[in-house]
């Protein structure tokens, strides 16, 4: 299942992770301010193959792998949800080379709509994202995920639980 969205700059797309992507994501970058806060493509896909309920996804800019994260669902979320019908986002990154040009604030509109092609029985999408990172957190709340107030401990400080809901809709979206 791909979903794209096209804009002026460029074609966006999500796709489920496939071997041929692996010498691209190994290849990604990230400056030291970040990495605190995200795994780069190479350890997420190790924690993917163990575990079946990570779902590893690929951002694609004009075919070009430009970002990753998982998609995990399960048992193992319930660190960060009871909700039995939650996604969880985690390893949410774009490589450095291709930041600051709106992909990431494009894959994450088009997110939710090929999350429920993927998980049609699930009804939000959460993640954590550490209270630190600002940048980010500013990126999710123009996305429509929400703070749900909760807080957890994670490998690099505090993080806030956010979602989005994916039985509502969200009109907030530019």
């Amino acid at each position: 299942m791909e979903k794209e969205i096209e804009t002026k700059t460029k074609t966006i797309t999500l796709m489920p992770y496939l071997p041929e992507h692996l010498h691209q994501l190994s290849q990604f970058y990230l400056p030291d301010t970040q990495t605190p806060f995200s795994a780069l493509p190479d350890e997420s896909l190790k924690y993917c193959r163990e575990d079946c309920d990570r779902h590893s996804i690929v951002i694609l800019a004009k075919g070009i792998p430009v970002g990753f994260f998982v998609l995990h669902i399960g048992e193992n979320i319930t660190r960060f949800t009871s909700d039995k019908k939650a996604i969880l986002l985690r390893g949410f990154l774009i490589d450095q080379k291709h930041q600051g040009k709106g992909i990431a604030k494009k894959a994450l509109q088009i997110l939710p709509e090929f999350a429920k092609g993927i998980f049609p029985n699930k009804d939000s999408i959460i993640l954590a994202v550490n209270v630190m990172n600002v940048i980010a957190k500013t990126l999710y709340v123009k996305s429509g995920f929400q703070d749900t107030g909760i807080q957890k401990e994670g490998r690099s400080g505090w993080m806030e639980i956010m979602e989005y809901r994916l039985d509502m809709g969200n009109k907030d979206m530019e």
